[in-house]
């Protein structure tokens, strides 16, 4: 293990941004969508929900893999998760031109943030109940171990470095990005394939969340459903997806000509330890988490202009973390915009994370504020500045992602724009 001291760090930069959302299939696509202010929320096509209480969500349309991304009798080792992941990982490293370039391949890892995957009743009621199973059954329920992603992308990587799974439910990209930049800046790898992948719309999730009271009723009018920090958000709206992203070592990068899209500057992580569904009513977990990243990468208060929260629009957890935010910048001089940008995703659950740094990537190299969807009467406990309705531009040198996972976990990662 090498000593995690301020004399070895390097520094970590993003060379290449890949995405599948609800807003497109491609992260350019997704960041247009986003900055035109989109929702594509809209009835459930995936199963029939009609029994539902929840009948709408963020689905990926028109999105089919490639032939030649996996080889064909690899293809079944792929649920829709997977197929995202690839895609945007194969994105990812185009951008960051590492199939152009030589590079030890000792040196390459990939950590990804990965979901349970959505189970396939058919197969139950085929194969596990009568317990008739043979080798060709058992290999294609394969597809729904969270390891095949990464073991997927670790061969189109061709990352001889380690590869590692995560999952700690809603944060599971956000502390797959933050141990991939634990990785790099002291000198694990010199570059990591990171980012997170899911894919919960079916009856078995769907029903889960309803049953908790997690998601949002307003099937009449679907793309306002999500509608973090307003005062009748009543749930969330599951979405699907995966963002991929290259973090790799400055010099390494320079040396090979990559261009670095944006510096990682800080991470946090904490556990809340409190009970397994709700924030803390203080908001210690996320508060911690937030104050660690800034710390960890010296970004002081007043240069952080956008944090994009984790603002799932449920009661609880919009209010807690606004409090948060309020809590953190108690005393800066000037506070930063926050928005949710869930409300166009959806909550697209282990890949949460991963997309809302992109986004937070892409307002840095645009100075760009993405817009906050459906705030028509903003919570009064919710004291923070929303960012407007309409995509604005705004200086910023620093931004902030938030993350929170069912179970208590917290993560937070800083990203500066690149001088």
């Amino acid at each position: 293990m090498i000593a995690k001291t301020s004399s070895s760090r390097r520094r970590v930069v993003v060379t290449g941004i890949g995405a599948v959302t609800p807003l497109g299939v491609t992260m350019a696509d997704t960041w247009q969508g986003m900055i035109s202010g989109r929702s594509v929320a809209g009835p459930i096509r995936k199963f029939d929900a009609s029994g539902f209480p929840t009948k709408i969500a963020y689905e990926v349309r028109n999105f089919s893999l490639p032939r030649g991304l996996v080889a064909d009798a690899d293809r079944h080792f792929l649920n829709d998760a997977g197929e995202y992941g690839v895609h945007a990982a194969h994105e990812a490293l185009l951008q960051a031109s590492l199939p152009q370039s030589r590079v030890d391949p000792e040196r390459v890892a990939v950590v990804v943030g990965n979901g349970m995957g959505s189970p396939d009743f058919s197969w139950y009621e085929k194969h596990y109940i009568p317990k008739e199973f043979d080798a060709a059954t058992l290999t294609r329920h394969a597809k729904y171990y969270p390891e095949m992603l990464t073991s997927m992308i670790g061969r189109m990587a061709r990352a001889r470095g380690g590869k590692t799974t995560v999952h700690t439910a809603c944060a599971s990209s956000g502390q797959s990005l933050g141990e991939a930049f634990d990785m790099v800046r002291y000198g694990q790898a010199d570059v990591v394939v990171t980012g997170g992948a899911d894919s919960m719309v079916n009856p078995y999730y769907v029903a889960g969340f309803n049953l908790l009271g997690a998601l949002s009723k307003r099937n009449d009018d679907p793309k306002t459903a999500s509608r973090p920090f307003d005062r009748d958000r009543d749930g969330f709206v599951l979405g699907e997806g995966a963002c991929m992203l290259i973090f790799e070592e400055l010099e390494h990068a320079l040396r090979r000509g990559a261009k670095p899209l944006a510096e990682i500057r800080g991470y946090g992580i904490t556990e809340s330890a409190y009970r397994i569904t709700d924030l803390h009513p203080d908001g210690v977990g996320p508060i911690e988490a937030m104050q660690m990243a800034l710390r960890d990468g010296d970004v002081a208060l007043e240069d952080v202009g956008y944090v994009n929260a984790h603002g799932t629009s449920t009661g609880l957890n919009d209010r807690i973390e606004a409090l948060a935010v309020e809590r953190v910048w108690a005393g800066a001089k000037k506070m930063p915009f926050v928005s949710s940008t869930k409300s166009m995703t959806g909550h697209m659950i282990s890949a949460a994370g991963a997309i809302e740094l992109a986004v937070c990537l892409m307002a840095l190299e645009h100075q760009l504020l993405p817009p906050t969807l459906n705030v028509e009467n903003q919570d009064p406990e919710v004291r923070v500045t929303l960012t407007p309705k309409v995509a604005t531009k705004h200086e910023l040198r620093c931004a902030l992602s938030n993350s929170v996972g069912f179970g208590g976990s917290n993560t937070a990662l800083v990203a500066g724009r690149m001088a």
